[in-house]
């Protein structure tokens, strides 16, 4: 056998046919392994990451491929596996019955050649033999071997049907209220999107991870042409499928996702940012789910993560590794325990949820704060709107009941639309959880400026405060935004009330006023404090 050094893509492509022929042969699901997404990576991606592919010649034929990156060092060399950060699994492109010869021969070359080296192998799955044939060949050597591991949840499609799986999951983060109150704005569809929306994809993403720690860089400047050009590919084993789930023909949510030999793996999921109370993401999900079971999938695969929706949907599980070994020289040795160390910090950090939430939403927002301070205004941003109240808050709400006696029907106002709220600019995030909420807005010229009434709960979101209303009554908000004596009129006669309830500072006496002019009584005295985020609300009702 001779292994020979493939450093660039040119050269690579003349052996596409070979790499191919090997997968197929493993009737291989890996889609970061095909020649589609390594060849196209390294012409996109890797110009400046000293990638070296290894093959393995025989009998004047290419039998194996080993894709690494090669950096030398005050220590001598480490070689890693190709598109990390980028390729969530990674493996040895050779037959399944050459595993134990290839890896034998290629790293007994690539140690006595390079003498002192540390290898870094990210993304082999626990499900696929490399490992344990690696393992086994590292004990031969007398090399010590370290690792550490990653939940890779998954669905086994074709040992389930929808409906029994669904059963159990349907209420789940209240999925079907969510989906029902998003239904309600208009039709939602989930669609298999062609690669002329991807643009569209992109900017969903930039606007959902502005302000978060984004890892991946998805829609980066750099990344954007390389997922677009999959993407744009109709040809091989491996697939880029969108699948995009549509509000009123408006992308509401998205998974980038690949497709290879039965397999689908959701590579980047997202959602519009404006719906997040309506979990557009989820119902996506769902979809997702029925259709690729009705297209003949026989693996849902999540990828890696401990993120809590996937191992809420899963039916199963694999991992996948990171493993670290040397040569024993003394500064290889070193380097390599220093590696095994950082890799077990991280993967044990990484099944606390609450430190990689963090780490994407703390520290991205000052991340964000940083690269844009040139529109950030320390007082208005960090302390009026976060440190103040946090170290101290206090609001005081009254509770106002009018007892319905007469009707006055005099008045009209418009009903805000589903319409209207989708095409808004300014605070369509806010109008569309008032909506969830179950309110209903009104006005009369000016949209912006509606009033909203709730037939089932008084709700001070401010201050997380939620009560119930009886039969025959109602709540109204934000009334100060038009004429108390004309929504009140018109309440009556659309809603037949016997009982009205609106709420008031306790400090805007002009409000008060009116309100007590309009025949309401005061009911209820709230008061919230907040100090150092510890919270209190006390409650004093009036007899």
């Amino acid at each position: 056998m001779e292994l020979i050094r493939i450093t660039t893509y040119n050269d690579l492509g003349r052996y596409e046919k070979e790499w191919s022929a090997i997968l197929e042969e493993n009737d291989n699901t890996n889609p970061f392994i095909e020649y589609e997404f390594v060849y196209n990576w390294w012409r996109f991606l890797g110009k400046d990451e000293k990638v070296e592919i290894y093959a393995v010649k025989e009998n004047d034929r290419m039998i194996a491929f080993c894709p690494f990156q090669s950096e030398k060092t005050w220590y001598g060399y480490i070689l890693h596996f190709l598109a990390l950060g980028d390729a969530n699994y990674m493996d040895l492109i050779v037959r399944k019955k050459d595993m134990d010869r290839i890896i034998m021969f290629v790293f007994d070359t690539l140690i006595k050649e390079k003498k002192r080296v540390v290898f870094y192998l990210h993304g082999l799955l626990e499900s696929v033999e490399t490992h344990s044939k690696l393992s086994n060949y590292l004990k031969a050597r007398n090399m010590k071997e370290r690792y550490s591991r990653i939940v890779t949840p998954y669905i086994d499609l074709k040992n389930i049907t929808y409906e029994d799986y669904m059963k159990p999951r349907h209420k789940l983060h209240g999925l079907d209220r969510r989906e029902k109150r998003l239904r309600l704005l208009g039709d939602v569809q989930l669609q298999i999107s062609p690669a002329s929306e991807i643009n569209q994809v992109f900017k969903l993403h930039q606007k959902r991870w502005k302000k978060k720690n984004d890892t991946s860089g998805f829609s980066s400047e750099r990344k954007q042409a390389f997922f677009k050009y999959l993407a744009e590919q109709s040809n091989g084993k491996l697939r880029v499928r969108l699948s995009t789930l549509k509000l009123r023909n408006e992308m509401i949510a998205f998974t980038y996702g690949f497709a290879c030999r039965g397999r689908y793996l959701g590579y980047v999921l997202g959602h519009d940012s404006d719906f997040d109370v309506y979990g557009p993401g989820r119902v996506l999900v769902k979809e997702k789910i029925k259709r690729n079971i009705d297209d003949g999938f026989q693996k849902l695969d999540m990828s890696i993560g401990y993120e809590p929706y996937k191992l809420e949907w899963n039916t199963d599980s694999d991992y996948t590794r990171k493993t670290i070994f040397s040569t024993n020289t003394f500064r290889a040795s070193i380097y390599r325990y220093f590696l095994w160390l950082k890799e077990k910090l991280i993967s044990r950090v990484r099944k606390y949820y609450s430190i990689v939430i963090f780490r994407r939403n703390t520290i991205g927002k000052l991340k964000y704060y940083l690269r844009n301070k040139d529109k950030f205004h320390f007082w208005e941003d960090i302390w009026k709107n976060r440190l103040q109240p946090f170290l101290y808050e206090r609001k005081q709400y009254l509770i106002a009941k009018l007892t319905v006696s007469e009707m006055k029907l005099n008045s009209h106002f418009k009903q805000i639309t589903p319409e209207m709220v989708l095409s808004m600019k300014g605070e369509r995030k806010e109008t569309l959880q008032k909506i969830y909420n179950g309110y209903k807005g009104y006005y009369a010229t000016d949209e912006n400026k509606a009033f909203w009434v709730n037939e089932n709960v008084i709700r001070l979101d401010d201050i997380e405060v939620v009560e119930n209303l009886k039969k025959k009554t109602i709540y109204i908000r934000d009334w100060e935004n038009e004429n108390l004596k004309q929504i009140l009129s018109f309440v009556q006669g659309k809603y037949r009330p016997k009982y009205i309830f609106v709420h008031v500072n306790k400090h805007d006496k002009k409000n008060i006023q009116s309100l007590e002019s309009n025949d309401f009584e005061i009911t209820e005295r709230l008061s919230y404090s907040r100090v150092l985020g510890k919270k209190k609300v006390k409650k004093d009702v009036e007899i």
